[in-house]
């Protein structure tokens, strides 16, 4: 049990509140389809966790071997070994009690349950399956093997399952919570909004108290979600501002839920939804600036401060927000890395074009948000140093990447600034359609020549060091 609190990273005196805190934290950084071995092994450690403070799983009647104490005695003593948390020796009990009764319900599915809670989680798929198929009518099953399919990775399966399990009327928070994160993983987003949606109307305002994690990870789901494909926020804003209102003396330990919903909420806002998610920025910014101070993450707290400093311009606070405000919702999976060097790229362009106008905004940023200033600083520093013909080179060198990963991610902001450029950039000629080889105009400075800058250093150790 020890290594199951260390899984999640809490102490193992840590109440049902701090499992779920550390679960849902976890899981939105170890996806099933990224990092599935992590990922089972995260859902294992929390299903253990939550099995020891006695939660109850099922709310229908077991089929037991009739008129058999034997049985009975056997059944008692694996939910005695589940308590007691020796799941292996509660496997071996049901594996026995398999190969006595010939798959009695109340067996296959004590097995299927220490499967998944052992980590075994391919045979707990097979024997949910079977029950799946001995059990149609019952709906309990259908939604323990979708779960069962979602943690070990059978996405397509998972999707599919979970679909039948909501349309026959499962509505059960955890599994409503891992659907929405198939959906999402699957790039379904309006089901996962859908879900989420429900997921929020389905807890009744006398039980929100006892709900605050699941409704704070849902918030920040719906918000993902906008990011990813936009759609109208308006009501999820209202609903959530009335939960946070509601909730605002309540808030100790949920510290990085609210940074979380805080943080994807000024991403939407950033995206033209500025003036619909006011009251809602608004109320996050008090709980942060009033409830939260001594929790947070000193670079998080200057970023919501600096976006709201009008001594800084907006090339500014795009370039901080492609250094700080980057997630993984918007291109999910291994183009996440890309995208994230393209909008670094697409700020760095913006710099160099501005460059030296914003000289005394950038010792700005430098002296009152040091933090910032450091996520940044190989880029300020190269930025400072490139000047007169030195910065043209350095433009057209990074423009040669920049416009092949323009055409796939169609966005950034360098040709908004300066269309201009695009202009410029239509008329280069490529030696390869296919390939999209780039031809310079100019000779390509060599790695151990002196830098063009006049630093007298070499162009590796200096201007071409990034």
């Amino acid at each position: 049990m020890r290594k199951d609190y260390e899984i999640l990273g809490i102490q193992e005196d840590a109440d049902e509140k701090k499992i779920k805190r550390a679960y849902f934290k976890l899981i939105r950084e170890y996806s099933p389809e990224k990092n599935p071995e992590r990922f089972q092994e995260i859902r294992a450690a929390y299903e253990r966790l939550l099995e020891e403070k006695d939660k109850p799983k099922h709310d229908f009647q077991l089929e037991f071997p009739e008129d058999d104490s034997f049985a009975l005695s056997m059944f008692d003593q694996i939910q005695q070994l589940l308590e007691e948390g020796d799941y292996a020796k509660a496997l071996l009990t049901a594996q026995e009690g398999i190969k006595y009764y010939q798959e009695a319900e109340c067996f296959l599915y004590m097995y299927a349950r220490c499967c998944m809670l052992e980590g075994k989680n391919g045979k707990g798929v097979k024997a949910y399956e079977k029950l799946v198929e001995r059990f149609p009518d019952k709906l309990f099953y259908k939604s323990e093997l979708a779960k069962a399919y979602h943690i070990r990775g059978y996405q397509r399966k998972a999707y599919a399952m979970f679909q039948t399990a909501y349309k026959e009327g499962e509505r059960e928070i955890d599994f409503l919570n891992l659907y929405s994160h198939c959906c999402y993983d699957r790039e379904k987003y309006q089901e996962s909004v859908q879900i989420l949606q429900e997921l929020v109307d389905s807890v009744p305002t006398e039980k929100t108290n006892q709900m605050i994690l699941e409704l704070l990870e849902a918030y920040t789901g719906l918000f993902m979600n906008c990011m990813a494909e936009p759609y109208p926020v308006e009501d999820v804003a209202e609903k959530c501002c009335l939960f946070l209102e509601q909730i605002e003396d309540q808030l100790e330990g949920y510290e990085e839920q609210i940074v979380s919903v805080l943080l994807f909420v000024r991403l939407v806002a950033s995206r033209n939804h500025g003036k619909k998610l006011k009251r809602l920025v608004d109320k996050l910014k008090e709980l942060v600036s009033e409830v939260l101070p001594d929790n947070m993450p000193t670079e998080m707290l200057d970023v919501f401060q600096m976006m709201e400093d009008d001594r800084f311009s907006e090339l500014m606070k795009l370039t901080v927000k492609a250094f700080m405000l980057l997630d993984d919702t918007a291109f999910p999976g291994d183009s996440f890395d890309e995208y994230a060097c393209f909008m670094q790229m697409d700020a760095f362009l913006c710099q160099l074009e501005a460059w030296p106008k914003q000289r005394k905004e950038l010792d700005l940023l430098k002296e009152e948000y040091p933090d910032l200033y450091e996520c940044g600083i190989d880029v300020w520093d190269m930025v400072r140093r490139c000047t007169g013909e030195n910065r043209q080179y350095m433009i057209e060198d990074v423009l040669a990447e920049y416009l092949r990963m323009e055409a796939k991610f169609q966005c950034g902001h360098y040709y908004e600034l300066y269309p201009d450029r695009r202009c410029h950039i239509e008329q280069i000629q490529w030696d390869s359609q296919e390939e999209g080889t780039f031809v310079r105009k100019d000779r390509k400075i060599g790695r151990n020549e002196p830098c063009p800058c006049g630093s007298g250093k070499k162009y590796k150790n200096c201007c071409g060091k990034g």
